[in-house]
Protein backbone atom coordinates (compact mmCIF):
# COMPACT_ATOMS: atom_id res chain seq x y z
CA UNK A 1 0.00 0.00 0.00
CA UNK A 2 2.72 2.80 0.63
CA UNK A 3 0.67 5.14 2.15
CA UNK A 4 1.15 6.79 5.52
CA UNK A 5 -1.27 5.06 7.98
CA UNK A 6 -3.94 7.24 9.29
CA UNK A 7 -7.14 5.25 9.41
CA UNK A 8 -6.98 1.88 12.06
CA UNK A 9 -7.60 -0.07 8.08
CA UNK A 10 -4.69 1.50 6.78
CA UNK A 11 -2.22 0.97 10.24
CA UNK A 12 -3.85 -3.06 9.78
CA UNK A 13 -2.82 -3.16 6.60
CA UNK A 14 1.12 -1.35 6.81
CA UNK A 15 1.21 -4.12 9.98
CA UNK A 16 -0.29 -6.98 7.50
CA UNK A 17 2.36 -6.52 4.99
CA UNK A 18 5.28 -5.98 7.54
CA UNK A 19 4.74 -9.72 8.74
CA UNK A 20 4.15 -10.98 5.22
CA UNK A 21 7.57 -8.74 3.65
CA UNK A 22 5.78 -8.05 0.58
CA UNK A 23 2.68 -5.25 -0.23
CA UNK A 24 -0.47 -6.08 0.11
CA UNK A 25 -2.25 -6.59 -3.44
CA UNK A 26 -6.04 -7.67 -2.66
CA UNK A 27 -7.67 -9.66 -5.09
CA UNK A 28 -11.15 -10.88 -5.88
CA UNK A 29 -10.69 -14.39 -5.51
CA UNK A 30 -8.04 -13.97 -2.54
CA UNK A 31 -9.51 -11.20 -0.63
CA UNK A 32 -12.99 -9.70 -1.90
CA UNK A 33 -14.82 -12.51 -1.89
CA UNK A 34 -13.31 -13.69 1.38
CA UNK A 35 -13.79 -10.87 3.27
CA UNK A 36 -17.41 -10.02 1.42
CA UNK A 37 -16.80 -6.23 0.80
CA UNK A 38 -16.07 -5.01 -3.04
CA UNK A 39 -13.23 -3.17 -4.15
CA UNK A 40 -15.21 0.46 -4.00
CA UNK A 41 -16.13 -0.16 -0.45
CA UNK A 42 -12.83 -1.56 0.58
CA UNK A 43 -11.35 1.50 -1.24
CA UNK A 44 -13.58 3.94 0.56
CA UNK A 45 -13.01 2.23 4.35
CA UNK A 46 -8.91 2.29 3.69
CA UNK A 47 -9.21 5.84 3.08
CA UNK A 48 -11.81 6.27 5.98
CA UNK A 49 -14.82 7.45 3.76
CA UNK A 50 -17.35 5.45 5.31
CA UNK A 51 -18.48 4.02 8.41
CA UNK A 52 -17.46 0.24 9.11
CA UNK A 53 -20.11 -1.85 9.71
CA UNK A 54 -19.66 -4.74 12.62
CA UNK A 55 -19.38 -7.52 9.57
CA UNK A 56 -16.88 -5.62 7.98
CA UNK A 57 -14.59 -5.15 10.85
CA UNK A 58 -15.50 -9.15 12.13
CA UNK A 59 -13.99 -10.19 8.56
CA UNK A 60 -11.04 -7.54 8.13
CA UNK A 61 -10.03 -8.03 11.64
CA UNK A 62 -10.03 -12.24 10.46
CA UNK A 63 -8.25 -11.46 7.34
CA UNK A 64 -5.20 -9.03 9.20
CA UNK A 65 -4.77 -10.75 12.05
CA UNK A 66 -5.90 -7.98 14.48
CA UNK A 67 -8.79 -7.68 17.20
CA UNK A 68 -12.31 -5.84 16.06
CA UNK A 69 -11.43 -3.07 18.01
CA UNK A 70 -8.89 -1.78 16.10
CA UNK A 71 -10.50 -1.47 13.82
CA UNK A 72 -13.24 -0.06 14.64
CA UNK A 73 -11.29 2.69 16.94
CA UNK A 74 -11.67 6.21 16.40
CA UNK A 75 -13.88 5.88 13.36
CA UNK A 76 -14.70 8.93 12.41
CA UNK A 77 -15.97 9.08 8.43
CA UNK A 78 -14.12 11.73 6.66
CA UNK A 79 -16.03 12.61 4.01
CA UNK A 80 -15.09 15.24 1.61
CA UNK A 81 -17.65 17.74 0.08
CA UNK A 82 -17.56 18.17 -3.61
CA UNK A 83 -18.76 21.38 -3.68
CA UNK A 84 -17.28 24.12 -1.44
CA UNK A 85 -20.47 25.62 0.49
CA UNK A 86 -20.46 28.07 2.85
CA UNK A 87 -22.89 28.98 5.48
CA UNK A 88 -24.20 32.50 6.83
Amino acid sequence: MSMNARTPLQIAVNRYEQRNGCPFVPTRKLFYDRVGINQKRFGMLLRGELPMYGFEAKSLAQFFGVEVTELLNDEKPVRKSKSPITTV
